[in-house]
Formats: structure tokens, sequence, C-alpha cells
């Protein structure tokens, strides 16, 4: 099993997973994580508590805490969900 730290996500979100006791990647956050922090476009799919919304929500962090400081009235990612259960996660 990949850990996130293998998966080149930055020590300060490693660490804060890892103190929730979150260590271990899932097979589609070790799948499309690598692809997403290195720019491309990801797709997946998969069923409730397969990993999906780290998957996306990681490498969104990881560029966020990159970018430096937002811009008053600029949005720096949006996130789109089919449904308000969804959103509410």
């Amino acid at each position: 099993m990949t850990t996130f730290s293998e998966l080149n996500l930055p020590d300060p979100i490693v660490k804060d997973l890892r103190k929730q006791g979150i260590t271990d990647a899932f097979p589609i956050q070790e799948a499309a994580i690598p692809d997403a922090l290195a720019g491309r476009d990801v797709l997946g799919r998969g069923p409730t508590g397969s990993g999906k919304t780290f998957t996306f929500g990681l490498p969104m962090l990881t560029r966020l805490a990159k970018s430096g400081a937002s811009k008053p009235g600029r949005p720096r990612g949006l996130v789109l969900v089919p449904t308000r259960e969804l959103a509410a996660q």
C-alpha cells in the first residue's frame, strides 16, 4: 500500500492526515493524485467510501498552498458537486 508521503504531498498535509490516523492511500488516490499534482486532468469513479473526495481535494489543497496569498474577489479554486449531500462533506 502506498502512503500519502510517497505521493509527494506537502509535509504539512501528510502530518495533518497522520494526526487523524490516515496514512495509507486508497487505490484511486494512488492512481490519480500523482497526475493531479502534475497538473493533468483526472477522472475517477468509485463506490462510496473509496477515497474520491481526498483524491480531488488533496491536490487542490497542495496547489492552493503553493500559490501564495489570494486576491480579494478572485476565487482560487472551484469545487463542483452534483448534490447537496456531497457538498456537505
